[in-house]
């Protein structure tokens, strides 16, 4: 099932410039390299990591909690 409504999806999305979720993940369902945020609550650092990414390291904070807004999302 899909979560178009995770606030870190939503910040994501509008921080791509993208006004709709459904809209940002249509243009990067199929792409080699996705827009991705990271997922502790304190930091909204962004990055172009593989779609299935999980857990990446985040070069702002340092933490593994980088995801890929379509692992966000459910896609993947």
């Amino acid at each position: 099932m899909f979560n178009l409504t995770h606030s870190k999806l939503v910040r994501l999305a509008e921080a791509e410039g993208y006004a709709e979720v459904a809209d940002f993940l249509e243009d990067h369902a199929l792409d080699s390299v996705v827009p991705a945020i990271c997922m502790a609550p304190d930091c909204d650092h962004t990055a172009e990591l593989e779609p299935d990414q999980r857990d990446g390291c985040c070069e702002a904070c340092g933490r593994p909690s980088m995801k890929s807004g379509l692992v966000i999302a459910g896609m993947i």
